[in-house]
């Protein structure tokens, strides 16, 4: 099979180097550029510092730096677009990129709430992705965003749940320093600290939620009806955000059938077998204390799957209110695993 080419812009960050892990021996994607900012242009990844093991595969370490330039991304073929770009960057490149016919898969928040933008997980809401057929009287190309990477471990952690009928969600995330990028926060504002405001958090996660769940008819998605409210807040962790969720059902259940529906849940067909899909999204873990990070952030299987599951725990139900804790992986799961997996749905249905 020959593989579609891709590059990825803004390959030198943290989230940059997840995406280069996760093309090394793709079966779909061949890596043809990699871009960062005109500082970096003709060096080779080798020179630059690993932030993440593995980050810096080895038939990789000479590939030299484009400028993030679409018109060269254009002459090398690249119909395929990974972007780690900072939001501020990203709205104008990737909006360029998808107007000369790039296939632009996000990781910033720049066009995820635009009506005709799919915010995709797939296992939550594959129909979405037909949403791009709206970005056509512009484009010869489309955007698809993957979430942010908290609400993307809250809408999987939904997904057993979400049949019983949401009412009102109330939630508080605890965060890992890596959300905020490399460097991340000063040590002398996290160490041995809680802080309790992330700039923007709350507001992106009530509105992506509510447009992920919500139901695709008629070339539009008509937003979940539920009330949510949160609170985020930065721990001093490095790598895995962690959520406690109560939710208001429509109606009363038992713990029986929440927990059965967890165990039970399998993953939608059109979206089973692809190469990242996690064989099981959704993974309940017994012990009282868990799930923590340290043990529980990296959980998903197959290796190309590994931190693509999202874990459960602590689980209360008590007649319409269902408790729990869920932890997912804000750099794999929440960002470039996320949009590796949204590629790959689109190239099952031949969207390239």
């Amino acid at each position: 099979m020959q593989k579609v080419k891709c590059a990825v812009l803004g390959a030198t960050g943290v989230v940059g180097q997840h995406f280069l892990k996760l093309l090394k021996g793709h079966p779909y994607f061949e890596l043809a550029a990699i871009c960062a900012s005109d500082a970096r242009t003709g060096k080779k990844l080798a020179e630059m510092k690993e932030h993440v093991k593995g980050g810096i595969p080895a038939e990789f370490a000479d590939m030299s730096f484009d400028p993030i330039d679409v018109d060269i991304l254009v002459k090398k073929n690249v119909q395929i677009v990974f972007s780690a770009l900072p939001a501020d960057v990203a709205v104008d490149i990737e909006k360029e990129a998808a107007r000369k016919g790039l296939k632009v898969f996000s990781n910033a928040s720049s066009y995820r709430m635009d009506e005709n933008v799919p915010i995709l997980i797939p296992e939550v809401n594959f129909p979405h992705i037909d949403l791009i057929n709206n970005q056509k009287k512009e484009s010869k190309g489309y955007i698809i965003t993957n979430a942010n990477c908290t609400t993307t471990g809250l809408a999987m952690a939904l997904l057993p749940i979400i049949p019983m009928g949401i009412k009102k969600m109330v939630v508080a995330s605890y965060q890992a320093i890596s959300g905020a990028g490399y460097p991340g926060l000063s040590a002398m504002d996290i160490n041995g600290n809680v802080i309790p405001y992330i700039k923007n958090e709350e507001p992106k996660l009530l509105a992506e939620c509510k447009k992920i769940c919500g139901i695709f008819e008629n070339g539009q998605i008509k937003p979940a009806d539920w009330e949510v409210h949160a609170h985020c807040i930065r721990v001093p962790t490095i790598v895995g955000h962690l959520i406690s969720v109560h939710i208001e059902l429509e109606n009363e259940t038992h713990y029986n059938t929440v927990l059965e529906n967890i165990k039970n849940y399998k993953t939608p067909e059109a979206v089973a077998g692809l190469p990242t899909t996690p064989d099981q999204p959704v993974i309940y873990i017994d012990d009282v204390d868990r799930p923590q990070p340290r043990y529980d952030v990296n959980i998903g299987t197959p290796k190309r799957a590994k931190g693509m599951a999202v874990a459960i725990g602590r689980l209360e139900v008590d007649k319409k209110i269902v408790r729990f804790i869920t932890l997912s992986n804000n750099l794999v799961r929440g960002a470039a695993g996320g949009s590796v997996l949204n590629a790959e749905l689109a190239f099952r249905k031949n969207m390239f």
